[in-house]
């Protein structure tokens, strides 16, 4: 049942959730604005719309290794069950991964992760729905 293909996708899936990771571990609390100012949304939004172009890279990268039709939905789904299982153990020892963000930076990731799981889900439907290849 395992294949080749699982195994790149498996292979993606990490190399993005470690990506993403260390971004937050190095520039978070740069980037990271605590959700209770009344400015959150436009750092928010930019940081997502960020997210969405390194994805979209991330999806056309994987297609020259993958040409199957499906190979970016099936990355979307692998990668945000793989990212979510292991974002809830770095989550769990925050201590040990974001060390340095404070409670209120933490909880912008949080909020960060949920909406760009929510991208990395729906960046390849959208795109197969309309016939757009990766």
């Amino acid at each position: 049942m395992f294949s080749e293909k699982m195994g790149l996708t498996l292979l993606f899936s990490v190399l993005v959730w470690l990506g993403a990771t260390l971004f937050f571990v190095f520039f978070g609390p740069l980037v990271l604005v605590s959700p209770y100012r009344q400015n959150f949304l436009p750092p928010f939004l930019l940081l997502e719309v960020a997210t969405g172009v390194v994805l979209y890279v991330v999806f056309v990268l994987f297609r020259r290794f993958d040409p199957s039709p499906y190979a970016a939905v099936r990355l979307g789904v692998v990668g945000s069950a793989v990212g979510l299982i292991l974002d809830t153990f770095v989550i769990w020892n925050k201590g040990v991964f974001f060390a340095g963000l404070s409670d209120e930076q933490l909880l912008a990731f949080v909020i960060w992760m949920a909406f760009a799981y929510g991208l990395y889900l729906l960046l390849p439907l959208l795109t197969v729905k309309k016939g757009t290849p990766f």
